[in-house]
């Protein structure tokens, strides 16, 4: 079953004719509930109305976008969704009545060209495959909504660690940047746990991989920077941190 491991992937649908809107979206669900696949769709009739909804911090994981519309094309709307989703790349199908657009979208990391009238057994092979390598990317990057910065999509392997402030903030350093969300501490353990994060402390969560040296009360980052290990905790990090780092051990050999 596709589902079996059932992320929820974000679509946005731009066309500016209503009738390729619903029949795309017809296809969408047919799809996905099929396979078991949790999903929202959202639907757009120009490339500045979908611009608008990224501007107030909506994300979209998957994008169908036709390049001839009125006013922005759909070329220049795929630029603007790399533009706010920067690092973490929102995967593109085109679709257009002209194949010889094929070519020009090729050229700008496009995943897939769909020809209008739409083939419903290449939309549905497409979706799939656009799904899976969705499911294979989520557990690479860590996204969430900066106060400042709008939506972010950080590499996890950038990521030393977090820490909880008052007011529920959420400080995320990483090897080069400061960002700052809003969340609880204990749910970005629990999505993070099996990516080799340590709660050392009610307020620190680190990635073991930037641990560089670890004592009885306190661990040092690649960072130089020193965090406390809370009393509770010591015995069980100290035996999470050498049972990771024989893991790595057994890895390498």
């Amino acid at each position: 079953m596709e589902g079996d491991r059932d992320f929820m992937i974000r679509i946005a649908v731009c066309d500016d004719e209503p009738i390729f809107i619903e029949q795309i979206k017809a296809l969408i669900e047919r799809t996905l509930s099929e396979a078991f696949i949790s999903y929202s769709a959202d639907s757009f009739t120009s490339g500045e109305e979908l611009c608008e909804e990224l501007a107030r911090g909506a994300v979209y994981d998957l994008a169908f976008l036709d390049i001839s519309m009125n006013g922005m094309s759909g070329i220049e709307l795929g630029d603007k969704l790399r533009y706010y989703f920067g690092i973490k790349k929102t995967i593109i199908i085109y679709i257009s009545s002209y194949d010889n657009r094929a070519k020009e979208v090729f050229c700008l990391d496009t995943f897939r060209f769909l020809s209008k009238p739409i083939d419903p057994e290449l939309f549905k092979k497409d979706l799939m495959s656009a799904y899976k390598r969705f499911a294979k990317l989520q557990d690479k990057f860590f996204c969430f909504k900066d106060i400042t910065k709008g939506q972010c999509n950080l590499p996890i392997e950038d990521i030393l660690y977090f820490e909880i402030t008052q007011g529920h903030k959420i400080n995320v350093i990483t090897k080069d940047s400061h960002y700052v969300f809003f969340g609880k501490l204990i749910q970005v353990f629990e999505q993070l746990e099996a990516q080799k994060f340590l709660l050392i402390h009610h307020s620190f969560l680190v990635n073991y991989c930037h641990i560089r040296q670890i004592s009885y009360e306190k661990v040092q980052m690649s960072n130089q920077t020193e965090l406390p290990i809370s009393g509770p905790k010591r015995k069980e990090i100290r035996a999470k941190y050498l049972q990771l780092r024989k893991q790595k051990e057994e890895d390498i050999w």
